[in-house]
């Protein structure tokens, strides 16, 4: 019954101009083709849609019921082409974006703003999480977008580096194992302005550190995955007194002096206040160097938003850099 909609327009231009001959030109076919066409569509349905013998011609009761539905079908093709003109657009559509907490914290809000105030009319939808669990809902479809340090697989998902970071080690300053160090040393200012970066920054090992107290992060973290990483390169195996779920939070006990622990450069740069009693070390491994990724599946349709999103955190990276 769908192919008898195919040609629903040649109907309906009879039914508005009430005349074969009319429509046809309005049509620029011929009317005999214009007739043999109509006819054909009749005996498809099964029943005539016009009576001939009125003049001008007028449709059926069942031709009626034809129009109505053609009405409708044309109601919803237009609903949706204005659709899609408005989502080409980005007047419309939605966005479902996923980062770790710590970017979610600070990173990401700058990105958000500049966002919502270029693209008002996208729906965005934001949810932070540990690694393990943003990739679950990615590969899940319920998101879009994830904006995290975890390397995914790349026959899955694309994934184009946003930013570098480096992992420090943050010691309280009131720590003995800090003293004879200060060669070593680095204060957040330091950290703002890149100094970690630069290659004669001296770098330090973790077993000078072997007896030190730490606090970490909870399992299923890339930040936790890492520190393991890097105590076991150092061959050593430090007392952990404390297991923190969010790295601000693990950053306030450093502060307070109850543990040292590994931080991002991320988190010292973004921070708005340091009350200058940790001291931050620039470590020699190759764990301690990871980056900050913006990863979407593959086989998953890239919208219009996600696209927006995208160059415009790039563009926001770029000038930052300058």
């Amino acid at each position: 019954m769908g192919s008898n909609f195919t040609r629903k327009d040649l109907i309906y231009t009879v039914y508005q101009e009430q005349s074969f001959s009319k429509a046809a030109q309005k049509l620029f076919i011929s009317q005999p083709s214009l007739s043999v066409m109509i006819r054909k569509i009749e005996e498809d349905v099964g029943f005539p849609l016009f009576d001939r013998t009125s003049k001008p011609i007028r449709m059926t009761e069942a031709g009626m019921e034809y129009i109505r539905a053609t009405e409708e079908m044309m109601h919803i093709e237009k609903a949706f082409e204005n659709y899609a003109n408005a989502y080409m657009d980005l007047k419309t559509g939605s966005l479902a974006l996923g980062s770790n907490q710590l970017i979610s914290f600070l990173v990401l809000p700058k990105y958000v703003a500049a966002f919502v105030e270029k693209y008002p009319k996208i729906e965005l939808r934001l949810f932070d999480d540990n690694s393990t669990v943003l990739e679950n809902m990615i590969s899940s479809g319920q998101l879009d977008l994830v904006i995290d340090t975890q390397k995914l697989d790349s026959e899955v998902f694309e994934q184009r580096v946003l930013l570098p970071e480096e992992l420090l080690l943050a010691v309280p300053a009131s720590f003995s194992c800090n003293r004879g160090l200060e060669e070593y040393q680095l204060t957040s200012d330091d950290i703002v302005r890149g100094a970690h970066h630069d290659p004669d920054t001296k770098t330090i090992s973790m077993q000078q550190f072997a007896q030190m107290p730490m606090v970490s992060m909870t399992k299923h973290n890339d930040m936790r995955r890492r520190t393991e990483d890097i105590l076991k390169e150092a061959g050593i195996k430090p007392k952990s007194v404390l297991e923190i779920d969010r790295l601000v939070t693990l950053y306030a006990y450093i502060e307070m002096g109850t543990a040292a622990s590994l931080v991002s450069d991320t988190l010292v740069r973004n921070l708005s206040h340091h009350k200058g009693n940790v001291v931050y070390y620039k470590l020699n491994s190759k764990y301690a160097k990871r980056n900050i990724y913006v990863s979407y599946k593959k086989n998953k349709y890239y919208s219009k938003a996600m696209e927006a999103f995208v160059s415009l955190i790039f563009e926001m990276t770029r000038e930052e850099r300058i």
